[in-house]
């Protein structure tokens, strides 16, 4: 039976082809049955053709089937035929004018394949069918196995006996065979299984893992324990920042302190296969191996080197461009211990270890030029006085593309400072060219002194015309030292967070406005900011993730906030600290935070309440003795001649009341004038000023400029005293 064909289950009326093993057996039961349900002898032999005929696949169905009786010496006597008789002739000619088998048998002949057996005494019976079907002589003689049980379904009691007992014997050996074969079948399957198990175990991991040291001391030692090796090693190679290849290696199964006296491999004969990507090498004894040996100095392993016999290495090559990363090397200390599965484990891990490399590689790249990106967008933070501030800015730690959240710390005239915090929605180079584009508009008004609503509604303007930005948020405040106050306007961004002296906290800014590009107007609010209180801006990366809605995590942020020790000289550590008991160290989004602490500082402001009526002289004493009080005689004649025509062009075109401000933060010196009016003074095309006494201004201060108030206008100057 072991030259039997595979089942074929695309022929064949019984859904199984009767050349298998199977299908043979079943063909025949089938045969036998059919023929010991006839009335007769002849009616049984032509139930076997016909059924045997239709048992062919329909593409090989022989043109005639023919049943045989040959009586002794006698010619054969044709008993039944599917399809056309033609082979009586081919018969007779054959070694069967006598009954010569006692078993079922088979015989070929001239363009026919004749099959049967001895059916009473001195008889035998024959099935004769084109040699072009090409049935399988151990179908045939199954075949007539089971025809023969059947025809003797009408003969005597004896032979009818033998026949079922051959019948019998042909299902018990087809059972032991395809026992046998099954199990054989059952054992590759769960072996094949456990390997491909094992290797989708380990592949998952290995392709889930982006650091690339931890992948590949992984792959080492996954790849280690799997051959059964007295130790691994995994030589690759990485770029550098310049594009220079250097290699780097893992151990497994030994400290990696015990290599350290030795080189790195060179490309011996032995190696050459694996650190070409040539192939594999396997050897029970290395040191037998015709390769090893040859290559100075050492003609072999180095003195000291563990004992290798057993030898086993895989290159590790990239699917992608085929360029080899490196190579898995395998040793034990006694012969013959790699076998031909190892050897299938090892490649396999090899196959994961390249995706996962070329993954991680890819992904290091990738994150590498997206954090540049970002660092370069993000702002360096300016030294405040009076203001300790914090800034951070931590990409996602899953994925490898830039985001659209940025801040910003931008010093505006009289010693005042604006705080931005803003999230462009989406990810990669689209988002970030949207947020760069936000943020240097938001700073060139902001440079323009524009109020925090109008900042905001500018912005919102130019944000309908941006391609891209179609959901932007952002949060714009304004701390003034001399009012020590916070002025600040939303986009719908998330609220900020006040903490007051005695550490209440409230959220400010609160559903304000509607994003940029969707929203009109921006009102906006004020609140007191004096020295001892901080403020905290914050995009949804730090409080919002897939395991925490969003006010889940402001109530984190609160609590985080109010657990931060007061006082405490390092801010940045305590930031750092609160950002990762927030995140876990593990957040879905990019996170910006700006933590600014009022801790007050050098800080002196005079004000003078002034009357259309006043006198210049007036304001010069009040100007002259807060010089003599402040210890600022150097700018005490340019200050005087500022103050006096900033009040006077206040007088001439403003309306009452007005107030001059005297404002120094210990390095610059802010005189202003505000007033009712809300026209601006600015400087004329042709470079000139449109109004004669702040030509005299702008030769005497730093710098001068305006900004309207919700009352009318500041016209400020300010001079340089540090």
């Amino acid at each position: 039976m072991s030259g039997w064909q595979a089942d074929d289950t695309s022929a064949g009326p019984a859904g199984v082809a009767p050349f298998g093993l199977s299908g043979t057996v079943r063909l025949a039961a089938e045969l036998r049955a059919g023929a010991g349900r006839a009335p007769d002898l002849a009616s049984a032999a032509q139930a076997v053709v016909e059924r045997l005929r239709d048992g062919f696949p329909k593409a090989a169905r022989p043109t005639s089937v023919e049943l045989f009786i040959v009586d002794g010496d006698g010619a054969p006597d044709l008993v039944a035929a599917a399809g056309e008789a033609r082979f009586r002739d081919v018969l007779a000619a054959g070694t069967v004018s006598r009954p010569t088998a006692e078993e079922c048998s088979v015989l070929p002949l001239r363009g026919a394949l004749a099959f049967g057996g001895p059916l009473t005494t001195g008889r035998t019976f024959w099935i004769v069918v084109p040699a072009a079907t090409g049935l399988p002589a151990p179908s045939a003689r199954a075949i007539a196995v089971g025809v023969r049980a059947g025809l003797l379904a009408h003969g005597p009691a004896r032979e009818r006996e033998d026949a079922l007992r051959a019948y019998v014997e042909l299902l018990e050996t087809t059972s032991c065979t395809r026992g046998a074969e099954l199990e054989n079948a059952v054992d590759r399957v769960g072996a094949e299984a456990e390997l491909v198990d094992s290797l989708q175990t380990i592949g998952q991991r290995l392709t889930a893992q982006l650091d690339i040291d931890t992948l590949v001391q992984d792959a080492t030692d996954a790849a280690t324990r799997a051959t059964g090796a007295g130790f691994g090693a995994f030589f690759y190679n990485l770029i550098d920042e310049i594009g220079e290849s250097y290699t780097l290696y893992t151990l497994s199964g030994i400290p990696k302190e015990t290599f350290d006296g030795f080189p790195m491999p060179r490309n011996t004969q032995v190696f050459e296969p694996t650190f070409n990507g040539t192939g594999i090498v396997r050897s029970d004894d290395i040191t037998e191996d015709p390769r090893y040996g040859h290559n100075a100095p050492y003609h072999g392993m180095p003195e000291g080197h563990l004992p290798v016999r057993s030898y086993l290495a895989v290159p590790v090559i990239t699917p992608t461009t085929r360029e080899v990363l490196g190579g898995f090397f395998f040793g034990h200390p006694e012969p013959g211990r790699f076998t031909e599965r190892h050897e299938h484990l090892a490649a396999g891990i090899a196959g994961y270890t390249a995706i996962a490399l070329d993954n991680a590689r890819l992904f290091a790249r990738h994150r590498s030029m997206a954090m540049e990106l970002a660092r370069s967008m993000l702002p360096a933070v300016p030294d405040i006085p009076g203001l300790r501030i914090v800034s951070r800015y931590l990409p996602a730690a899953v994925g490898s593309e830039v985001g659209g959240d940025w801040f910003d710390v931008i010093q505006l005239p009289g010693g005042r400072t604006a705080f931005v915090v803003g999230d462009v929605v989406g990810r990669g180079v689209p988002a970030a060219a949207v947020m760069g584009q936000m943020r240097t508009a938001i700073r060139s008004y902001a440079l323009l002194d524009l109020p925090p609503s109008d900042v905001l509604h500018n912005v919102s303007q130019l944000a309908r015309c941006t391609p891209g930005a179609e959901f932007i948020t952002c949060l714009y405040a304004v701390h003034d030292p001399i009012d020590e106050t916070l002025t600040y306007a939303n986009a719908g961004h998330l609220p900020a967070v006040l903490i007051e002296p005695d550490g209440t906290m409230r959220q400010i800014a609160e559903a304000l406005g509607m994003p940029l590009g969707v929203g009109e107007q921006y009102p906006q609010e004020q609140a007191p900011f004096p020295p001892g209180m901080q403020l905290v801006l914050y995009t949804d990366g730090l409080v919002e993730s897939r395991a925490r809605e969003l006010g889940a995590g402001i109530d984190a942020l609160l609590a985080g906030l109010a657990a931060l020790p007061r006082g405490d000289d390092d801010l940045d550590a305590a930031c750092d600290a609160l950002i990762e008991q927030l995140t876990g160290g593990r957040h879905d989004d990019d996170v910006a935070l700006l933590y600014v602490d009022h801790r007050g500082a050098h800080r002196r402001v005079a004000t003078l309440a002034l009357t259309r009526e006043v006198e210049l002289r007036a304001v010069r004493e009040f100007v002259a003795g807060r010089m003599a009080e402040w210890g600022l005689a150097e700018v005490a004649e340019a200050t005087l001649k500022v103050a006096e025509e900033l009040v006077t062009n206040a007088v001439r075109h403003a309306s009452a009341p007005l107030t001059l401000r005297l404002f120094h933060d210990g390095r610059r010196l802010t005189v202003d004038v505000a007033d009712r009016t809300g026209t601006l003074p600015h400087l004329l095309a042709t470079g000139g000023i449109e109004q004669r006494g702040l030509r005299i201004v702008d030769s005497a201060a730093a710098r001068w400029g305006t900004r309207t108030t919700p009352e009318g206008r500041v016209v400020w100057a300010e001079l340089t005293t540090a």
